[in-house]
């Protein structure tokens, strides 16, 4: 079981670069921006965070650090949120997960992945698509692309394609990333883009929790960048180690979500 997503993983990775790597922007100058914890379905929570700051969706910016879909209530409308111009989302393992079997020809390599996402939160998909989820499990071993079966699955897929591995936020001052999970601290945010074609990069930025899990390292510091906020390790409340700063604290879990705006 333990190394089953890994085994995934590296299958899978080959055929990720279609995406838009990292994604470069400027500080907002007519609003403010924030960024989230993972929201995992639970748009309910996020919509009362909002509230709670009064965010101008005509002038305020929304950062997500990914999982935005799986285990929560409301998964489907990660896809609204998607479209959203002031929602900036980057690549979290649970969106990988759902795009690796959505777009695997292979049957076994993509019941593999399928079974991998139903087991973390993705029977909700089976709702989405209005079947039951055996069904959609036995046409898994079907040839062919899954999308030609549920053209419904092609929005996700595309979706979720658009998704950065990462987010720089650049203003005269400072530079902010903004990731899912971990970066090796041998990489320098600086020569990150022209890392990801390593499986191992990959695999920290979506699964990592070797630096947060590390009780001795006091110090996690990346190199070429001010700060980093990150998910997909569930705290308590948001912890900072070096320049990194962990803020998943369970919406599906705690029903907590941590909201800070970035200054």
């Amino acid at each position: 079981m333990v190394t089953a997503p890994y085994l995934v993983f590296i299958h899978l990775s080959i055929s990720w670069h279609n995406s838009l790597n990292i994604q470069y922007l400027f500080t907002n100058n007519k609003g403010r921006d924030f960024v989230c914890g993972d929201i995992h379905g639970c748009f309910n929570l996020l919509e009362e965070k909002l509230a709670e700051v009064e965010f101008d969706p005509c002038s305020d910016r929304l950062f997500s650090v990914g999982d935005t879909i799986d285990r929560g209530a409301d998964s489907e409308q990660a896809l609204h949120y998607f479209e959203k111009q002031w929602f900036y989302c980057v690549r979290g393992n649970h969106e990988q997960m759902f795009l690796d079997w959505i777009t695997e020809e292979t049957p076994v390599f993509r019941n593999d992945a399928f079974r991998f996402h139903i087991h973390n939160g993705g029977l909700w998909v089976a709702d989405f698509l209005g079947i039951h989820i055996q069904k959609l499990a036995d046409d898994m071993q079907q040839e062919g692309h899954i999308t030609q079966k549920y053209p419904a699955l092609r929005l996700w897929a595309d979706a979720i394609k658009k998704l950065p591995y990462a987010i720089e936020i650049k203003s005269k001052d400072q530079r902010i990333g903004i990731i899912h999970a971990e970066i090796p601290d041998t990489v320098k945010w600086t020569s990150l883009e022209s890392e990801l074609h390593k499986t191992n990069i990959l695999y920290s930025i979506l699964f990592s929790r070797k630096f947060i899990q590390n009780q001795k390292l006091k110090n996690y510091q990346i190199q070429g960048v001010d700060a980093i906020y990150c998910g997909h390790t569930i705290l308590e409340k948001p912890i900072t180690k070096g320049n990194v700063h962990y803020i998943d604290t369970g919406a599906y879990t705690r029903k907590t979500l941590t909201l800070i705006e970035l200054t």
